[in-house]
């Protein structure tokens, strides 16, 4: 199994809630009301789009480019297992497969 971990940014939006945005994947990003809701839905956006350039409906080239990303209180990262488009918690991955 091969295993990424993708950092998300937080922006908060003048009329309540957060918009979110991949930034080592372009073509990810998401909204919610709450830090715990964005997640969430970052999770299932991510799924989504693994779920598609998996089965062959994306083109490879949109695959995400891992980059490196100064420490900021609004960035998070997740990590998700490649193969089973899956979101993985830190605690479940022996670290030698994480890809970064």
């Amino acid at each position: 199994m091969k295993y990424i971990s993708l950092t998300y940014k937080l922006a908060p939006e003048e009329t309540g809630g957060f918009s979110v945005v991949c930034l080592d994947w372009d073509s990810v990003y998401t909204q919610g009301e709450t830090i715990a809701e964005c997640r969430k839905n970052a999770i299932e956006a991510t799924e989504m789009m693994l779920d598609l350039l998996n089965s062959g409906q994306l083109d490879k080239s949109i695959y995400p480019k891992i980059k490196s990303h100064k420490a900021h209180p609004l960035n998070f990262q997740l990590t998700f297992d490649l193969e089973l488009a899956k979101h993985r918690t830190i605690s479940r991955l022996p670290k030698k497969k994480i890809l970064q």
